[in-house]
């Protein structure tokens, strides 16, 4: 009898302790996924496949380059030694995931081998848009007869602004004046959007198709959505032309 209850007695403290074990974890160790050999053994929650945003944006879309255009005249200007180089600039941003906005360097160089810098920026492009605008520079002993252009592209997070589409040029009119050395051309422009935006206005002047001069009224047109502003350019008669384009482009 004593036998069998120091039997029981021992059975029921080996159970005590094999229960004890696996409570306390004296098992081997499971296996955790992403752990790392030789290291410390953490594991991040999170795997990098190399397609990491590369932008606030999140996306991992890829960052396409505009596409730049550029044609360009040279002028004499209206004080002796002096010269107006002129630019039409046209700008595609083909990506769908980010506004750009472009920096334009340019290098002049004149007949004798003399070079002049500039440079200027586009607006904010909106994804999928294009813009054309305007741009001149005037010298002073410097003759330009060569260029260059460079560009550099900030890629950005899109936001609600007006688009090129969005703006609508309305009967750009042609006053030409016989007795004063101007020419004068006015119209309007209409925002359609729901957007209040800036607007620059270019006019462009063509002869056989080619560039030959450009202008734009002194300041920036300011059009609240869905509405219209006039502008007004008179263009010094620097160059015979047959044709015309006045564009209007969101400076956003």
């Amino acid at each position: 009898m004593r036998k069998n209850t120091l039997r029981s007695l021992f059975a029921l403290l080996t159970a005590l302790v094999m229960a004890v074990c696996l409570l306390t974890g004296c098992g081997p160790t499971p296996d955790v996924p992403g752990g790392s050999e030789g290291g410390n053994g953490s594991s991040s929650g999170s795997t990098n496949s190399g397609t990491e945003p590369d932008d606030a944006n999140g996306t991992n879309s890829a960052r396409l380059q505009p596409s730049v255009s550029m044609t360009s005249v040279v002028q004499p200007g209206a004080q002796e030694s002096t010269y107006t180089a002129n630019y039409g600039f046209t700008i595609t941003n083909p990506n769908t995931a980010y506004s750009v906005k472009v920096r334009l360097g340019l290098t002049l160089t004149s007949a004798a081998g003399e070079k002049r810098t500039d440079f200027t920026f586009s607006p904010v492009i909106a994804p999928g848009d294009t813009v054309c605008f305007m741009y001149t520079k005037s010298y002073t002993g410097f003759h330009p007869t060569g260029f260059s252009l460079t560009s550099s592209t900030d890629y950005l997070t899109p936001e609600q602004v007006v688009r090129t589409s969005d703006l609508l040029v309305l009967k750009p009119t042609e006053t030409k004046n016989s007795k004063v050395d101007y020419n004068t051309f006015s119209g309007a422009v209409n925002n359609t959007s729901r957007y209040a935006t800036k607007v620059k206005v270019s006019l462009f002047l063509k002869k056989n198709g080619q560039l030959v001069s450009v202008d734009a009224p002194t300041l920036f047109l300011s059009i609240p959505a869905g509405g219209t502003a006039t502008y007004s350019i008179l263009h010094y008669k620097d160059a015979a032309y047959d044709d015309y384009e006045v564009t209007a482009t969101p400076w956003n």
